[in-house]
């Protein structure tokens, strides 16, 4: 009987391992009847985990068929926990997958760091060159097309105009000798530089003049003011952005409007060429880098709230320094009544003007930033202008920004015709804000309207490096709720970003660095970590970023080095002019030394990559701190009136005779003007 019942018990166990593909017991003692009242104990306790131990035996079977059985040994044993194994599983066939696809492909199987590397030069090189020659070669294809002034028959059109430009009172119009001219007028004056009304007074209008017609700043050309122009040409391109300054037509204020007391004018914006082509639904192309600003900061309110976060900028070097930044003067106020100024904004934007002027003027004329000044109306605009000219009587140092023969001379503009105008360092005054009861009202003139939110736009986009924001009151002093129009919500946004920085954003808020991009970089990181270095990963807060910031050991608030990786930003680039040339000359233009570390290279050897990077930053941070050096020497061996003449600007328009008075904090003297 007893053999009978093991056997039927054997035949059950073989069945069962055959239905289960093997046997979930452990292996037993040499006590048969005490191994098999255990496993049946067990079995029947654990019947509901019976269908996934099942599965689990088939699927490791299989594993291990493909050559995995240490992975499945490596998580039966507890050496692998089963929330690491798919992240395991996929090293591991990387891993053993990789030697082959790179061995596979002749590019990745014969890649060199240092060829790659002279490729890359020598593209640049040619590329350069290509720009070069193209311009030549234009300039000489235009000049062979011009006839020996010796040989020019009198009766030609080149013999009319000569004799034309002999006689001192020439008898024929300007319109007139280029009506005359259809053939060699082009060959003559390739390309001109004109405004609408000017090509209106001067060309014919039955003559078709040009191949191309390019329009800049459409935007604030009327259709009616386009349509001579685009008649003289053979093809139109149109430039322009319609998030800034359409145009407007100003008449004098009507009666309708007498209870407005901010209002000097009646404005209704128009549409423009810009505005017609786009409806037409012609071909259009999005020019989406900006790379004007030296900090991410001076774009970064406008890329967030007009331009939907699409434009691709740059990350500055110095984190340190703010691009954009808010001088509050709690004691300025606005006269409503009869001069519509902030007297108190116009004294402080002037003299720190001419503080930074008299500063400049130690350095070499390269090396002068240039100045402008915004204003949110005429009135003030005029007021800081009568300032700046008495400025100028008492400092005559600082006529040399004023020069008009200067490419970019000081400007003082408002709002309406401050658009296509750039300078390094803009002064904005806001003008309007508490009066003498303290009160903020709603109306901001033309902000105040409907598409304000367009002149907000241009008025802080115009600096290069720096933009000052004056205002007599704060962001939460403006109580915008009850604006009509989006462009008085925009400027209290503006101020607080002013005042409080890339935080006030909410595409910001989680900083201008973000997570890795890749495991690649991280792996690079954790290396350049072990080694000493301070690395800070997705710099920037645009759709580009650097991968990783290398942070200067002896100035927390600037980056020694930049390190790309050929990872997705790489290789997102369209062309290798973006990719290797453009994108590194703009990031180096912005202070920034950039390195490159590549991912074939990493993978045949990281620690020879580590090493390259580590020696390659130890002789950057040597040769920074060497120029340093010389800078602190050259900044000691300045002579003591140099140092005295620097301090605070200080002018008074209260002085007596109403002349404004400039005095510099620290010196005794103070010069009446």
């Amino acid at each position: 009987v007893f053999f009978a019942a093991m056997n039927t018990y054997v035949e059950s166990v073989q069945k069962f391992r055959l239905v289960a593909g093997g046997s979930p017991f452990e292996k037993g003692t040499s006590s048969i009847i005490a191994d098999t009242e255990t496993q049946l104990a067990s079995l029947k306790t654990n019947r509901s985990s019976l269908r996934n131990w099942i599965a689990w035996h088939e699927i490791t079977q299989r594993v291990s068929d493909l050559g995995l059985s240490s992975f499945v040994t490596a998580m039966e044993s507890g050496q692998l926990a089963p929330e690491d194994a798919p992240a395991a599983f996929r090293l591991a066939f990387v891993r053993w997958w990789l030697p082959g696809a790179i061995d596979a492909s002749p590019a990745l199987k014969q890649f060199q760091r240092f060829r790659h590397e002279d490729a890359i030069r020598d593209f640049r090189e040619l590329d350069d060159a290509a720009r070069v020659e193209a311009a030549v070669t234009i300039r000489r294809a235009l000049t062979h097309q011009l006839p020996d002034p010796n040989s020019v028959p009198k009766q030609s059109e080149l013999g009319l105009l000569r004799h034309q430009s002999q006689l001192q009172r020439p008898s024929k119009t300007i319109r007139e000798l280029i009506g005359g001219m259809p053939e060699s007028f082009g060959k003559l004056a390739p390309c001109l530089l004109m405004s609408p009304l000017s090509i209106a007074q001067y060309l014919p209008p039955d003559q078709t003049v040009f191949d191309v017609v390019i329009f800049d700043e459409a935007s604030q050309i009327t259709t009616w003011d386009a349509i001579g122009a685009i008649a003289r040409g053979r093809q139109t391109i149109i430039v322009g952005d319609p998030r800034q300054l359409p145009p407007t037509n100003f008449f004098g204020r009507t009666e309708s409007e007498t209870d407005d007391e901010d209002m000097e004018y009646h404005e209704k914006d128009l549409e423009s060429i810009l505005d017609e082509a786009k409806a037409s639904g012609i071909p259009t192309m999005q020019l989406n880098w900006h790379y004007r600003s030296s900090h991410e900061s001076l774009i970064a309110f406008s890329n967030y709230h007009y331009y939907g976060n699409e434009l691709i900028t740059f990350p500055s070097a110095v984190t340190a320094d703010r691009g954009v930044s808010l001088k509050h003067l709690p004691n300025g106020t606005f006269d409503r009544g009869k001069s519509r100024t902030n007297r108190e904004e116009a004294r402080a934007i002037v003299a720190d003007a001419v503080g930074r002027m008299k500063l400049w003027m130690k350095l070499p004329p390269a090396e002068r930033q240039t100045l402008g000044v915004i204003t949110f109306n005429s009135q003030q605009q005029t007021l800081i202008q009568d300032l700046f000219d008495q400025a100028r009587r008492d400092s005559e140092e600082i006529e040399w920004f004023f020069d008009d023969a200067r490419i970019e001379p000081t400007i003082v503009k408002n709002l309406e015709n401050v658009q296509g105008d750039e300078r390094d360092v803009m002064l904005f005054s806001i003008a309007f804000g508490p009066d003498a009861t303290g009160k903020i009202p709603l109306n901001f003139g033309a902000l105040s309207r409907a598409g304000g939110e367009r002149r907000l736009n241009v008025a802080v986009t115009r600096a290069r490096r720096e933009l000052v924001v004056y205002s007599s009151f704060k962001a939460d002093q403006l109580n915008a709720d009850g604006a009509k129009h989006i462009g008085v919500r925009h400027l209290k946004a503006f101020l607080d970003y002013a005042d409080r920085g890339p935080i006030a954003l909410h595409a910001q808020d989680q900083g201008s660095v973000g997570g890795f991009e890749s495991p690649f970089e991280e792996a690079v990181a954790l290396q350049l970590k072990a080694r000493g270095w301070q690395v800070v990963s997705q710099i920037g807060v645009s759709a580009f970023r650097i991968d990783l910031g290398i942070v200067h050991p002896d100035k927390p608030g600037t980056y020694l080095a930049g390190i790309e990786c050929d990872g997705a930003t790489y290789h997102r680039s369209a062309t290798a002019q973006d990719r290797d040339r453009i994108r590194e000359q703009i990031l180096r233009h912005l202070g920034w030394e950039i390195l490159r570390i590549w991912s074939t290279d990493w993978w045949a050897d990281c620690k020879s990559a580590t090493d390259r990077l580590h020696t390659a930053l130890t002789d950057l941070l040597e040769r920074k701190r060497e120029e340093d050096r010389v800078q602190d020497e050259q900044e000691a061996s300045r002579t003591p009136e140099d140092a005295s003449s620097e301090g605070e600007i200080v002018i008074d328009s209260d002085s007596p005779a109403g002349r404004p008075r400039i005095s510099i904090a620290g010196d005794p003297e103070e010069t009446d003007g």
